[in-house]
């Protein structure tokens, strides 16, 4: 094996360091820019569950596919369908999931502002009420009472509920939005 001298030495640990740095950054990058997502359902499930959504799309009926999903994975595919505006589908799957998990105020939130964008605005003012009464510490749900109520009209109701959700906590984004939203009810 050949001697290196001390500058050869240094050479080459400058190259390994810099070597090593450069896959570190490129590997930073990567992920950064195609950041890993955590799957809650195998590629088979899912694929199963978009065909099965796509045959019950016509009919009120869920496929049996989807009456044995867990109310996480029929949340999940219900807030697809939620962002392509496909809500009265995904009313559908927000109320299948909150009959499983009849306590998650979270999804009553979700089923209640399917159900207005849906054009049944009285049902999702309902379901809105009755998961605000359950979860009265819940922030969100109160700024959805308060939204809704607005857009039918009901201003004393959504004085209610935005009231109520300012209180909760006016510092966070919830908080704030209530506050906007008090704003433009009329005095």
């Amino acid at each position: 094996m050949p001697r290196l001298t001390p500058l050869q030495w240094l050479i080459a640990a400058a190259f390994l360091a810099f070597y090593g740095f450069a896959v570190f950054a490129l590997t930073r990058d990567y992920y950064l820019r195609h950041p890993p997502s955590a799957p809650v359902a195998s590629a088979a499930t899912s694929a199963a569950l978009g065909q099965s959504l796509r045959a019950a799309a016509g009919s009120s009926a869920l496929p049996p596919e989807l009456m044995d999903a867990s109310p996480a994975l029929l949340s999940q595919e219900a807030d697809r369908l939620f962002a392509a505006q496909r809500f009265a589908e995904a009313a559908t799957l927000y109320r299948r999931a909150l009959e499983q998990n009849p306590a998650d105020a979270g999804i009553s939130n979700d089923l209640g502002l399917a159900l207005h964008y849906a054009g049944n605005t009285g049902a999702g003012l309902a379901v809105l009420r009755d998961g605000a009464d359950a979860a009265p510490e819940f922030q969100r749900i109160w700024l959805s009472l308060g939204f809704v109520a607005l857009q039918a009209g009901d201003q004393t109701l959504a004085r209610r509920a935005l009231t109520r959700a300012e209180t909760l906590d006016p510092e966070t984004d919830i908080g704030a939005e209530a506050t906007r939203l008090l704003g433009e009810l009329q005095p």
